[in-house]
C-alpha cells in the first residue's frame, strides 16, 4: 500500500484518533503483507474522456461499483474494462471539440455536472 493512501486513511480517521504517528505505524504494519490496487473516480473520468465521453461523478462511482462487483482476481481489472463498461452501458455525454482539445493538449478532464 502506498504511503500516501495510508496517510489519506489516517486523515479520514483523524477525528477519532489521538496519535497520528501511531495510527500511521499501525496501518503500515497492517498493510505490510497485503496488496491493494486502488482505482478512483478520477481514473474513470480519464478513461471516459479518452473515448470522448464526459461522465457525472455519480456515473463514475457507478462504474467503479459495477466493476468491483464483476471483479475476477484471475483476470484483474484493465483500463479497457473501464472504457468497455462506459461504452456498453451508453453512459455520459459526448465531449465537445473544445473539451477534446483541452484533454488532448492540456490533459484537463471534463466531468459532466
Amino acid at each position: 500500500m502506498h504511503t500516501y493512501l495510508i496517510e489519506d486513511m489516517v486523515k479520514k480517521l483523524r477525528p477519532v484518533l489521538n496519535d497520528k504517528a501511531k495510527a500511521l505505524k499501525i496501518l503500515n504494519r497492517y498493510w505490510s503483507n497485503k496488496m491493494a490496487l486502488v482505482w478512483d473516480s478520477a481514473d474513470v473520468h480519464q478513461a471516459a474522456n479518452e473515448i470522448e465521453v464526459a461522465l457525472t461523478e455519480k456515473e463514475a462511482r457507478q462504474v467503479l461499483q459495477a466493476l468491483h462487483l464483476q471483479y475476477n482476481p484471475q483476470l484483474g481489472l484493465r483500463w479497457e474494462d473501464l472504457t468497455a463498461h462506459i461504452t456498453e452501458n451508453v453512459l455520459g455525454r459526448k465531449l465537445t471539440r473544445s473539451e477534446v482539445a483541452k484533454f488532448v493538449k492540456q490533459d484537463l478532464l471534463t466531468v459532466h455536472k
